[in-house]
């Protein structure tokens, strides 16, 4: 779906937090680790440990930069609420203002990065932890959106949708 509308509101955003990249090249070291300590605590495993290292190493490093350069991508019409993410997704997902029964600002999901689905927020979008909008739409469905520029978020949603203020 392309973008319809006039913009009101514009962001990306990105896995930039620092103890989930820790975590993450932590494990990547951790297992090249276990592998060349395998190999030379057997002097005849060495073949096997190459070919796990040529195998394992560029694949940790493929999984690396797709979260580096995974964006979230939101964007706010006149039409309504468009997102993607970003390279997994070529199309917006649209929610369109007519459907939007409310929306809440409120904490983004403990532990929840990425796309998933989280009990008491529906579909969670988000990228970090933070604050974002709760949409609450009239099928009963609920989409959650975080966003790093709250009151920037809120502004838009607000002249496109009545907005009750929250937290």
């Amino acid at each position: 779906m392309k973008i319809k509308g006039n913009i009101l509101f514009k962001e990306e955003q990105q896995f930039r937090v620092m103890w989930l990249w820790g975590l993450i090249i932590t494990c990547m070291l951790g297992a090249t680790g276990v592998i060349i300590a395998a190999a030379l605590s057997d002097k005849t495993q060495v073949n096997k440990a190459w070919l796990a290292l040529v195998i394992m190493v560029p694949l940790e490093v493929l999984v690396a930069y797709g979260m580096y350069i995974t964006k979230l991508q939101t964007v706010i019409t006149t039409e309504g609420i468009f997102y993607k993410w970003w390279p997994f997704q070529r199309s917006y997902r649209f929610i369109a203002a007519a459907k939007i029964e409310k929306a809440e600002m409120r904490k983004s999901p403990a532990m929840s990065y990425g796309c998933n689905w989280v009990p008491g927020y529906g579909w969670a979008h988000t990228t970090g932890p933070g604050k974002g909008l709760q949409f609450f739409l009239r099928n009963g469905k609920k989409v959650f959106v975080g966003s790093d520029k709250q009151t920037a978020f809120q502004q838009a949603i607000d002249k496109i949708v009545n907005v009750p203020k929250g937290m």
